[in-house]
């Protein structure tokens, strides 16, 4: 999911929580010094070249697009979904599997209201769009805000 207004310190931070690691732990990982993390992260520093490619070889399954620009999906395996497609319904992935039962009375056992089209239900003021969260199966997630 393209997220670019998250900085790259930002991605940096999701894949170290996505991980349940601390910072030390992480730059353990990755072998470099913590003090470079915590510098990374409270933005004093920018990555270096060095510093991604040690990401990317310790953590392959993270997209290097996204951890560079926040585009594309976040890891390798997800199918990437063009977050500017409002109202259209994405089609079912490989990664995607179907729900056999859902509790009683869930929110997605209501009826739909078809006669509502999705950009209308969206902008409306009872129910404007805050956020997005996306949990993925590797139970990492993404918050997308609205522009």
């Amino acid at each position: 999911m393209e997220d670019t207004t998250l900085e790259m310190k930002d991605r940096i931070a999701h894949i170290i929580r996505a991980k349940n690691l601390t910072a030390a732990e992480f730059a353990l990982k990755l072998g470099i010094q913590p003090s470079n993390i915590s510098h990374l992260l409270s933005g004093r520093n920018n990555p270096s070249l060095d510093f991604v490619k040690k990401l990317k070889e310790t953590f392959p399954e993270y997209n290097l697009d996204w951890i560079i620009f926040g585009r594309g999906p976040v890891t390798v395996s997800e199918p990437f979904v063009e977050s500017s497609l409002v109202g259209q319904t994405p089609l079912l992935g490989e990664q995607e599997k179907p729900v056999d039962h859902l509790p009683e009375g869930s929110l997605f056992n209501q009826p739909a209201d078809d006669d509502l089209p999705v950009e209308q239900v969206a902008s409306s003021p009872k129910s404007g769009l805050k956020k997005i969260v996306l949990v993925y199966y590797d139970d990492t997630f993404e918050v997308v805000f609205p522009r």
